[in-house]
């Protein structure tokens, strides 16, 4: 029969990974325009680049053009006439690789059958944890705190 593992986590790092994981959400917060600004200039130049990137490999491989659907490089005509070109980035050697967009910080989430945000969620079971008494708690209410951390 196996035996049962009781785990105890010191109340105070739990706290203080609480008020690190509140900073860092604050400092994200304060510095999501800069990063959204950064993502678009970078947009920018990526889409210069790709449009040079789909000239030059059109213009050294037109004998790859094809209308069938394993060609590097293949012409569609869809149902309202419009014509298209489909490439395999991945056959493209130094295809320029899309910038990530920031994600937004705090963004409001469902936990549980609530729908809000994980600094809501951080401050309130900081609260909590700051009203007990206890020196260690269980890791099983770690556990719940962890996934927000």
């Amino acid at each position: 029969m196996a035996r049962s593992l009781s785990v105890k986590v010191p109340t105070a790092a739990v706290i203080a990974q609480i008020e690190q994981a509140i900073a860092k959400i604050d400092a994200d917060v304060a510095s999501y325009p800069a990063d959204v600004e950064k993502y678009e200039a970078e947009l920018a130049t990526y889409k210069v680049d790709v449009a040079k990137a789909i000239i030059d490999y059109v213009s050294k491989n037109a004998d790859k053009i094809g209308y069938d659907y394993n060609s590097d490089i293949r012409i569609n005509t869809n149902y309202n006439g419009r014509l298209e070109l489909n490439f395999d980035s991945d056959k493209i050697a130094g295809f320029p690789v899309k910038p990530v967009e920031p994600k937004k910080p705090n963004q409001s989430e469902w936990y549980g059958n609530k729908h809000i945000n994980r600094r809501e969620v951080l401050e309130q079971n900081l609260k909590v944890l700051r009203m007990t008494t206890q020196e260690e708690i269980s890791a099983s209410s770690y556990s719940s705190v962890i996934d927000l951390i």
